[in-house]
C-alpha cells in the first residue's frame, strides 16, 4: 500500500492546483478516504472484469461525463485540471473511453481530479463527519447500484486512519 501521508499530500497539492475552492480540508479528507475504501491504495484496476481504474476506481465513462457535461463549459477549470494532472489539454477535450481508461490507470493526479470533480458536482454540502462522508460516498460516488456500504466505508477508514 502507498503511504497515506504521501497520497494525502498529493491529493492536497492536486486539488489546490484546480483552485482553492476544490481544496478544502473536508474535500481532501473525502478524496483521501474514498481511495482507501475503493482500492485500499493497492489496486489500479477493478477486481474482476469491471471498467473502473485508478485508486479511486473511476470508470472511464464517468471521467468522460465530467469532460462532456461539466468541464466542456468551464474552459479555465479544464486548463487547471490539465495542469494539475500534467495531462495535455487536448486529452481533456477528447471523449475517447479507451484513452481515458489508460490515463486514469497510469496517472494518479488524473484520478484525483476526476474523483474531486465527481464530488464537486453533487448539489449538496459536503459533510464533515465520518458517518456523513460514508453516506455521501454511498449515495453520490458508489451509488445505489454499487456494492459498497456505509458500514464498509466507516470500517475501512477506521482500519487505515
Amino acid at each position: 500500500m502507498i503511504s497515506s501521508t504521501q497520497i494525502k499530500s498529493l491529493i492536497k497539492s492536486t486539488c489546490e492546483k484546480m483552485g482553492d475552492k476544490f481544496a478544502s480540508e473536508d474535500a481532501i479528507t473525502l478524496v483521501h478516504e474514498t481511495g482507501f475504501v475503493e482500492s485500499g491504495y493497492k489496486y489500479l484496476r477493478q477486481l474482476g472484469d469491471g471498467p473502473a481504474v485508478s485508486f479511486w476506481q473511476v470508470e472511464p465513462q464517468s471521467g468522460i461525463d465530467n469532460l462532456q457535461h461539466y468541464l466542456k463549459h468551464r474552459k479555465s477549470l479544464m486548463g487547471k485540471c490539465a495542469d494539475a494532472s500534467m495531462v495535455d489539454l487536448k486529452h481533456w477535450q477528447n471523449y475517447d473511453e479507451k484513452l481515458w481508461g489508460e490515463i486514469l490507470e497510469k496517472n494518479i493526479a488524473a484520478g484525483i481530479v476526476h474523483c474531486r470533480l465527481k464530488y464537486w458536482r453533487v448539489p449538496k454540502k459536503m459533510p464533515n463527519t465520518l458517518e456523513g462522508r460514508a453516506s455521501y460516498w454511498k449515495k453520490y460516488y458508489n451509488t445505489d447500484q454499487g456494492k459498497g456500504t456505509e458500514e464498509k466505508y466507516i470500517d475501512t477508514v477506521k482500519e487505515y486512519l
